[in-house]
């Protein structure tokens, strides 16, 4: 890594890679959705004084430091990821003081067989090292394992906000035990604290840095998580056991931020519908006592998802959630003021998130996202009212050339209100009717919002308009309409989403025998439903990672998880008993319909799925193949359940736009006027 080098003459205000491309004729490639965030690990300094971000262009990656008072910018360059013999590249940044800052890195090491110009190449080999260094580039330190000279490649658990010289980190030793250590940040020592066991996770360190919980794995399965308390003997007790269902991520408590009160932990519980309360809300938890408090913010209609704490005290600022787009709740009359001035700012459509603020509050740092939009970066000066505009962080995804995403309210047959969000192509017309591809999504315990979906917007470039329906089983709105969808796979859930592609064809907006439906996980087993009992409604299907027999599903996951488990009990409860509900189950299964199956189907799966098994994907091709229909397998290599590589991602990508242009032909959009587009003005002040 280079040391800083001082720009010669003070940056603009606006960083650059926010400029607008041009308009092309062409639309958005594949490539351009599936390129990294070109801006990370924006935050400001603990006075408020600079702003440090990553910045990457092309293979190079950088760090930069923004004084904000004097307007100069120092860069530190990083090198190349990807270089043709190595590379070092930045993962993520953290201010320790206001003159110290510790970055993350990554480095690339090509391994070879032979001679470094004639040996055959064998692959990538990767390293971690955390530096510390001081905020004009000197001073720059790698912080070493305990006892040892090697880098120490952890993770940053507490900057010690009150210990100007150490921190905490979590690391690995050769036993795989996730260790403490107390690091010196200037010399680069460190000294073990704590031991771990290879079954840790992560720790939980309360305001003072001390560690007061850990979050472990139960057995050797990984599959359950439970939640331990740090004893006076050094010993560990457990607290709460989390369930940790990949296909429904959501589980019962989650740890937002550590309280002003030693030991104490701001989490969310998801209620059981006691005393009213049906929604996740904000408690304090006590590791002393092991006790939980009552509530202390709660949103009656939505679902906690995270906090805002002040940067100086720990007390709790706002409750945030997600209505159509992201909010947050403050308490305090003048900074939620604040707040109401910043969204009007933006617009009803863009989700704001408060990334970080300075200690006396007087600037903000946030990430404003919208349907078109997948990002940007901007300080809030809250004494002089006006926002600066810092970057977009997915510059190659102009608005202008992204599709409108809007809200659509509807009601199932039986009177249960709906909603879900369709995506139109960029410049359709309002009352343009367009191929509509239906995208149910994953869990079922999930659901979509009115923000930037990677493959709605992809799908409405190619000119078609993607339908999103929140049915009966998703989260987000509180425990009852959860689980609603219990048991409800191939009933309610399923009648649902067909609720909405028909309030969509009644106003006008879709012509029946123009809709395909494409889900992944929850959503992949929507898909094949649809098809297998709704085929006038639908001329095609894509299945991506999902499940198509429930009783053999189910099978599997009393194999894997164990009949006495936590992750088996929800399933019981979310799908159904296969012993006592075979008849029903065989029943909405897709796999059993294939004789009687009708639209072409393609299916895509990744060969390591531990989620839902490719089995899952290769039996149902095997049995639409028997009975000679039009079914195609993809099978992504070296591929899990989600978080593809990016070239697993292309090739589901570049698979799902041949199928749709096969079966369901649609006209790119014109390109879209430039006019208009792009971030809000800025130095624009925010209305009272």
């Amino acid at each position: 890594m280079t040391v800083f080098r001082k720009l010669a003459a003070a940056c603009a205000v606006f960083w650059l890679l926010a400029a607008a491309a041009p308009a092309r004729a062409d639309p958005l490639t594949i490539p351009d959705f599936l390129d990294g965030p070109a801006l990370g690990s924006a935050s400001l300094s603990p006075t408020g004084r600079y702003l440090v971000w990553t910045v990457r262009t092309g293979e190079q990656s950088a760090v930069h430091i923004r004084d904000l008072q004097e307007g100069t910018v120092s860069v530190m360059g990083a090198g190349s990821a990807r270089e043709s013999f190595g590379g070092v590249y930045v993962e993520w940044i953290r201010w320790k003081t206001d003159d110290r800052l510790l970055i993350g890195m990554t480095r690339f090491e090509l391994r070879r067989s032979g001679g470094r110009e004639t040996g055959r190449i064998r692959g990538w080999t990767f390293g971690q090292s955390v530096l510390s260094v001081a905020r004009d580039g000197s001073g720059m330190v790698p912080l070493q394992a305990p006892g040892t000279r090697e880098a120490l490649p952890g993770e940053v658990l507490d900057t010690l906000r009150d210990d100007p010289d150490h921190i905490l980190m979590s690391y690995r030793d050769g036993s795989g035990g996730l260790n403490v250590a107390r690091v010196n940040v200037l010399s680069g020592e460190a000294a073990k604290i704590l031991d771990g066991h290879p079954r840790v996770l992560d720790y939980l360190t309360d305001r003072d840095g001390a560690v007061v919980g850990r979050i472990a794995y139960r057995g050797s399965t990984g599959r359950i998580m439970l939640m331990e308390a740090l004893n006076a003997d050094g010993g560990w007790s457990e607290v709460y056991r989390l369930r940790r269902d990949e296909i429904r991520n959501l589980p019962d408590y989650d740890f937002l931020g550590a309280t002003s009160e030693p030991g104490k932990i701001y989490v969310s519980i998801r209620p059981e519908a006691v005393g009213g309360e049906s929604t996740a809300g904000v408690h304090v938890f006590d590791f002393a006592t092991r006790t939980m408090g009552p509530t202390i913010w709660r949103h009656p209609r939505y679902d906690v998802s995270g906090i805002v704490l002040d940067a100086d005290t720990s007390e709790l600022l706002a409750g945030c959630y997600w209505a159509d787009i992201y909010r947050c709740d403050f308490t305090d009359r003048r900074e939620d003021a604040v707040m109401t001035g910043i969204r009007r700012f933006f617009g009803d459509s863009w989700s704001v998130q408060v990334v970080s603020q300075a200690r006396d509050g007087s600037r903000w740092l946030v990430r404003a996202s919208a349907p078109n939009n997948p990002g940007e970066y901007y300080i809030f000066n809250v004494a002089g009212r006006h926002m600066e505009f810092v970057g977009s962080i997915y510059p190659r995804l102009p608005e202008h050339e992204l599709g409108v995403m809007q809200r659509v309210d509807y009601t199932a047959p039986d009177g249960q209100a709906l909603f879900g969000y369709l995506t139109r192509p960029p410049g359709a017309a309002a009352d343009a009717v367009l191929p509509l591809v239906v995208m149910p999504h994953g869990g079922p315990e999930i659901r979509d919002y009115l923000t930037y979906d990677q493959w709605a917007q992809f799908l409405a470039t190619r000119g078609y308009q993607v339908f999103q329906p929140n049915f009966r089983g998703s989260s987000g709105m509180g425990k009852a309409f959860a689980e609603a969808g219990y048991r409800e796979w191939g009933g309610r859930m399923q009648d649902d989403v067909t609720a909405g592609v028909e309030h969509l064809i009644a106003l006008g907006l879709a012509d029946r025998g123009q809709v395909c439906v494409v889900g992944a996980s929850y959503g992949g087993y929507a898909a094949l439903q649809a098809g297998a009992t709704q085929a006038d409604l639908y001329r095609c299907v894509v299945s991506v990672a999902g499940p198509s027999d429930l009783v053999s599903m189910m099978r599997w996951e009393r194999s894997e998880a164990g009949a006495d488990s936590d992750r088996y009990d929800y399933w019981l409860k979310s799908i159904g008993d296969p012993r006592e509900d075979r008849e029903r189950l065989e029943a909405v299964s897709p796999l059993r319909r294939a004789a009687d199956w009708t639209p072409p189907v393609l299916l895509i799966h990744g060969e390591d799925d531990d989620v839902v098994p490719v089995s899952q994907s290769r039996d149902m091709e095997r049995a639409l193949r028997r009975a000679g229909k039009d079914v195609k397998l993809v099978v992504l290599e070296a591929a899990g359940h989600s978080d593809w590589s990016t070239r697993n991602d292309t090739t589901a990508l570049t698979e799902l736009e041949a199928f749709l242009a096969r079966h369901l032909p649609a006209a790119p959009p014109a390109p879209a006027a430039q006019a208009g587009a792009g971030a809000p003005a800025a130095e624009a002040s925010p209305a009272d």
